[in-house]
């Protein structure tokens, strides 16, 4: 299996920003470099669209990945709201039934039993607990696609958590777990 790991963000574009100044670009790179070693350890071909803090476009992002030819892509975020109190994970596919949707609802499942603490966002409105948008990562690739919100970077608890090695250690199995 080829998979391609997006760590959200890079660069002059730090994504968001904590309470205490984490950046999710910082957080959304190690989680990525972790999920790298474990699915290369399970005998997946793997590249990451950054391996360090660098810009890179959505466009390109998206035209890496299709040149790659990858079976997977996995964009790896933190979330953010002005309202401090929220948390929780999310997993977004595209809109629709996509071949995105079982992969999804294995890395929810993953994700949700290895962090009981972690509130489970989901939309049950179409049958499955992924998330669906028009993000450009997911409708500018041509392979399934998702997207992994692990955590609230704006609520200081879960930005301790993410700051935390071991969580995003934790964090990286339960998604190669499900890889």
């Amino acid at each position: 299996m080829k998979v391609w790991i997006d760590a959200g963000h890079g660069g002059e574009d730090s994504g968001a920003v904590g309470p205490s100044g984490t950046r999710e670009s910082t957080i959304a790179l190690e989680i990525s470099r972790y999920i790298r070693l474990g699915l290369i350890d399970s005998g997946c071909e793997v590249a990451l669209t950054r391996d360090d803090d660098s810009f890179v476009s959505l466009p390109t992002r998206c035209a890496k990945a299709n040149t790659y030819e990858a079976d997977l892509f996995l964009s790896i975020h933190c979330n953010a709201f002005s309202n401090p109190t929220a948390h929780g994970f999310e997993v977004w596919t595209s809109r629709g039934e996509t071949a995105a949707d079982p992969i999804a609802t294995r890395l929810f499942g993953s994700i949700k039993a290895a962090f009981p603490e972690l509130l489970p966002r989901v939309d049950l409105s179409d049958g499955d607990c992924d998330k669906e948008s028009g993000f450009a990562v997911l409708r500018g690739t041509n392979m399934a696609a998702v997207l992994i919100e692990c955590a609230f970077i704006s609520n200081v608890l879960e930005e301790r958590w993410l700051r935390d090695v071991g969580w995003r250690m934790r964090m990286a199995g339960a998604i190669v777990s499900a890889i």
